[in-house]
């Protein structure tokens, strides 16, 4: 069977890496991304995290450098360190014997360190606005080279004040460039910034629902802020997760759970915006080693972290930005596998519910905490205009029609009681393998 990315012209060396990387088919944003690329367009992409985006820009780019130029030649910025490290990684499982170097340039690092790897080779540099500008003021490198530029996380440059920034990095680069600009938003102003960067562009636009909806089992379930814990609790004790991120609103709501989930001796960290970053990198390794089971964080794991077998996601506080939450859930299901998003509501928290399944048009499953579906309740108002509709049906085959409204609505599932199911979500978890060794979904935190 001929593989998908040699349909679009990828070479059959990159061809062979990502094969030996379990990918043999290309997402969406792939199949658009890299042909507009390799037909030489600038290009603007909204797609989520999760969708493969990364890899839509750098499959082409790296087939584009030439390893005998001992200069820069591509240059990606990122709003945040961890993206910046996680774009090098991945540009590096496509290196191959091509002797292409690739520099993450970020803060957090020895600055003199990098200084001295900048005067080695290097094709390809990755990095966050404020550290690279930092080298090149000093001298350490130019951007003169740069024929091939990749904004990653425009809209969230933006929010974060850094586009100034990026604009002066910009401006160092070749003319003649080819500029790729990736968002998980169109908003104006990412609009405005791609009009005013990029020539001969195609906006390709990856529908949020698609990518954020189908390999992910949405569920959401009501309690009250006094069981929360115990609500979350149950949850893990229900579905043993592999790997599990639990999002709070703020950093000391973060630290509180985090510290209550300890006392209960599970194998949980904390990551949030005010740890250095050494002390975020080595929770983020022990994470992605899953030496952590769970991992307690603020919006600042959201964005642009792309970890390999996240099963399980709760939206222990509800976000009350549509955006914010598909960030959240695109933690787990991605590049296309399975995933389940859990989120914890209580009854004054029902509109950000309903604005959330209104914006991305999904329903999703509500359960209790043993894990049973619960009916929706429906609304006398919306019981109504049902029946107003059918008696309207009913009418105008001139039938004899009823008072709308005199019957009550319906409901097509028996309601369950909230709390109802406690002590089957008590049961007791199946040993999982975590971190090499053998732990039950209880295992003590590691010191």
């Amino acid at each position: 069977m001929t593989n998908g990315f040699a349909g679009l012209k990828v070479c059959a060396r990159t061809v062979e890496l990502l094969k030996k990387a379990g990918i043999t088919k290309p997402m969406p944003v792939q199949e658009q991304v890299i042909p507009a690329i390799f037909a030489g367009k600038d290009v603007i992409a909204r797609a989520q995290t999760g969708t493969g985006k990364t890899l839509a820009f750098l499959v082409p780019l790296m087939e584009k450098i030439n390893p005998e130029k001992k200069y820069v030649q591509a240059l990606i910025i990122a709003p945040t360190r961890e993206l910046a490290m996680q774009i090098s990684l991945e540009a590096k499982k496509l290196v191959g014997e091509t002797g292409i170097k690739i520099l993450a340039v970020c803060g957090g690092r020895d600055l003199e360190q990098q200084k001295h790897k900048m005067q080695n080779v290097t094709h390809i540099m990755v990095g966050t606005p404020g550290r690279l500008l930092d080298h090149i003021r000093r001298g350490n490198t130019s951007l003169g080279g740069v024929n091939y530029l990749v904004l990653d996380e425009v809209d969230e440059m933006l929010e974060q004040g850094f586009i100034d920034e990026a604009a002066e990095l910009i401006g160092m680069t070749s003319k003649e460039r080819q500029t790729v600009l990736c968002s998980a938003t169109l908003s104006e102003e990412v609009r405005k910034l791609g009009k005013k960067i990029t020539r001969n562009c195609a906006v390709i636009d990856i529908n949020p629902e698609q990518a954020t909806v189908e390999k992910i089992k949405q569920i959401c379930i009501k309690t009250t802020e006094e069981y929360k814990q115990k609500a979350l609790e149950a949850l893990i004790q229900r579905y043993n997760p592999y790997l599990m991120i639990v999002f709070c609103f703020s950093k000391e709501r973060a630290i509180e759970l985090e510290e209550w989930l300890a006392t209960k001796q599970y194998n949980v960290d904390v990551l949030h915006g005010e740890m250095s970053q050494a002390k975020r990198k080595t929770v983020m390794k022990a994470f992605r080693d899953a030496k952590l089971q769970i991992l307690v964080a603020t919006d600042l794991a959201a964005r642009g972290l792309d970890i390999e077998g996240v099963t399980h996601v709760v939206n222990y506080d509800i976000p009350h930005d549509v955006d914010w939450y598909v960030h959240r859930i695109g933690r787990t299901g991605r590049a296309g596998r399975e995933g389940v998003a859990v989120t914890l509501y209580t009854a004054d928290e029902i509109r950000w519910l309903k604005q959330i399944e209104e914006k991305l048009n999904v329903q999703m499953e509500r359960q209790n905490l043993a894990g049973e579906t619960v009916a929706r309740r429906v609304s006398r108002k919306a019981a109504v205009s049902v029946k107003t509709n059918k008696t309207a049906a009913v009418a105008k085959d001139g039938k004899k029609s009823s008072k709308p409204g005199s019957e009550s609505a319906k409901q097509v599932k028996k309601t369950v009681k909230p709390g109802k199911g406690w002590a089957k979500a008590k049961a007791t978890t199946k040993t999982k393998k975590v971190g090499g060794k053998n732990e039950r979904g209880k295992s003590r935190k590691s010191k």
